[in-house]
């Protein structure tokens, strides 16, 4: 008994050793950068010309409209896939054929963007409707397209959870349309499933990469792809304060998020 209890410590001391290992791996290169851009020249040491803003003032001054439209392009994809992903959950769940081969190959085809690597959807949309690029429409289409299958499986799940349709349809006996069934019955029923597929599509959209790189122009660009830019101009200093900031824009609005959710589920 007394050895059962020495190695079950002795387990638990390694599994508490590796959550400490892993997470120091991961947040160590976040330290580095941060400090590295307020670096004047990061060389042989990080700090042996001094410190400095100057590259903060070079990212505002050449990205600092990436902010702006990357926030737009991630608000309107969640606002857009809240409405469409789950209307088209909720007409597939609710459909009397919805055990039917085809409408299985329906719901394969609606998540089949998931399964596919976003620089493939990325070039497609480029040759496809190249006259579309210069507007930044693309890439919003692109975005809306590749995070459509998170709230859509998000809501198709928890639409399956209960019996929504007996509901479904004891509204429609008492008079209620197909949208006001789904705004007034539905729709806050399973509105923390929604939430949640909301957080999912915010967080993907926000670093989404693949996609923007084959349809931005030099005004019309994201976070992501300004920051691979700055990477690309051989300043390790202009991509840490771009990283940085990408950093602090991206956790608050995050954990903004997360909060939501959590106030919404209790």
């Amino acid at each position: 008994m007394l050895g059962y209890n020495f190695t079950g410590k002795v387990l638990k001391f390694l599994v508490y050793l590796l959550i400490v290992a892993t997470t120091a791996f991961l947040l160590v290169p976040i330290v580095f950068t941060i400090l590295g851009s307020f670096s004047a020249y990061w060389g042989q040491s990080m700090f042996s010309r001094g410190l400095t803003l100057e590259w903060y003032e070079y990212v505002f001054y050449y990205y600092g409209h990436t902010i702006g439209i990357t926030l737009l392009i991630t608000l309107t994809t969640v606002v857009v896939n809240v409405l469409i992903g789950s209307m088209m959950a909720y007409k597939v769940a609710m459909s009397p054929n919805k055990n039917s081969r085809w409408m299985k190959l329906l719901e394969e085809i609606l998540t089949l963007p998931a399964a596919i690597p976003g620089v493939a959807i990325g070039l497609a949309l480029a040759q496809s409707y190249s006259g579309l690029r210069r507007s930044g429409v693309l890439i919003l289409i692109g975005h809306i397209v590749f995070t459509f299958p998170l709230m859509f499986r998000a809501v198709t799940g928890a639409l399956r959870a209960k019996d929504f349709k007996s509901i479904d349809e004891c509204a429609s006996v008492l008079g209620a349309g197909p949208l006001r069934r789904f705004f007034l019955v539905i729709f806050p029923a399973i509105r923390v499933s929604i939430l949640s597929g909301a957080i999912n599509v915010f967080m993907m959209s926000l670093g989404e990469f693949n996609i923007t790189f084959f349809l931005y122009t030099p005004y019309l660009m994201t976070l992501p792809v300004g920051m691979y830019e700055s990477y690309a101009s051989l300043r390790i200093e202009v991509g840490s304060a771009f990283t940085t900031l990408f950093l602090a824009f991206a956790i608050p609005l995050t954990y903004c998020m997360n909060r939501l959710n959590k106030s919404k589920t209790k």
